[in-house]
């Protein structure tokens, strides 16, 4: 069932007139509730308006998307960065650049905006990385693109890319990794998972996220080599789209002690609730925002209690709902301890 919302959700949303912890949702920092943060956006819209209606290619192009494509490579650790309107856009034109080159393969479990295209070759999820080479290289083919997603977000699964480094040099591997629910919160001051990816020579990064699942700002962006960058830039979907709007890249590019004071306390929070869940067998976390609850009925049981999880069947209606706690930055310690007290008393009465 349902819970439909009539305003923005932070630390709490309200239902039918009454406060509720929300643990749901997609926007890890809690930008949108930070007053430092939306004070910027107002700043922005003052200097910039709210929409910047002119492609990417105009002979006008706005100096403040050019700054922030060098923000955010400085911020991945790459050497170039392209900012598109979602991450969803940003994705597919990752996927669609590297296929005009050469073959691109990806597990069936891969994020519809990489796997669900023209030519996107699906690779079983059982099959070993040296069994997918050893086809490759019967094929005569040494250089392909593989794509994947950093972190499987119904899960809260951080997924391990050490089997890349065993690539044996022959081949030339073209790694496209959708970081966006890993950007933001993962890695060295919140870049994500590029730094901590040790990746041979012969196996080349092309980075592509979503600004808003930590950021809140609805764009995307592709970060990777100068040359990929260029490839990626010459594609119709950047040169032609419109970017998103300005004024959240102004409040980026002027936030950066914000984010990492929010990062801080997003990791702090999950810190402390795996300490209070440590001994619970039906909560399962992996150092992600996301923990996932293994309690049939839990979500109506919060949610008479004034608290909301994500709840619902994914990715098809007839699968039985994935139970979730997402947890924010916004959080306070009071918050996190009575989620564990109501999750005990639950599987306690259940039991």
């Amino acid at each position: 069932m349902n819970t439909v919302l009539s305003h923005l959700p932070g630390r709490t949303t309200e239902i039918n007139g009454a406060e509720h912890l929300f643990f749901s949702g997609y926007s890890y920092l809690g930008l949108g509730a930070v007053k430092a943060f939306t004070d910027k956006v107002k700043e922005g819209i003052d200097r910039y308006g709210v929409v910047y209606p002119s492609s990417r290619i105009s002979n006008t192009p706005l100096d403040l998307y050019g700054s922030m494509e060098e923000a955010l490579a400085r911020f991945t650790h790459t050497n170039a960065a392209a900012v598109f309107s979602s991450g969803f856009l940003s994705a597919r034109t990752s996927v669609e650049t590297a296929g005009q080159y050469m073959n691109v393969y990806c597990r069936e479990s891969t994020h519809p905006a990489s796997s669900h295209l023209a030519g996107v070759r699906k690779v079983p999820i059982n099959q070993s990385w040296d069994s997918f080479l050893a086809e490759r290289r019967a094929a005569g083919e040494f250089q392909f693109a593989w794509a994947a997603d950093s972190i499987n977000p119904t899960y809260g699964l951080i997924h391990d890319f050490r089997y890349l480094a065993t690539t044996p040099p022959e081949f030339s591997l073209l790694f496209i990794v959708d970081d966006s629910h890993g950007i933001g919160w993962l890695g060295t001051n919140g870049g994500g998972i590029a730094a901590d990816l040790e990746l041979p020579p012969h196996v080349t990064l092309l980075l592509n996220f979503s600004l808003s699942k930590s950021f809140h700002v609805n764009g995307g962006a592709v970060c990777g080599n100068s040359l990929w960058i260029g490839r990626v830039k010459q594609h119709v979907n950047f040169a032609s789209s419109t970017p998103f709007m300005p004024a959240l890249a102004y409040a980026w590019l002027h936030s950066e002690t914000i984010l990492e004071q929010q990062r801080l306390r997003l990791l702090q929070n999950i810190n402390s609730l795996q300490k209070l869940t440590t001994n619970f067998t039906f909560v399962k976390n992996e150092g992600t925002p996301v923990f996932l609850v293994e309690l049939a009925g839990i979500a109506p049981y919060l949610l008479q209690n004034h608290v909301l999880i994500s709840s619902f069947s994914y990715p098809h209606p007839e699968n039985i709902p994935e139970n979730r706690i997402v947890v924010n930055a916004l959080h306070e310690p009071h918050d996190l301890e009575k989620l564990a007290l109501l999750l005990r008393s639950y599987e306690t009465e259940t039991a």
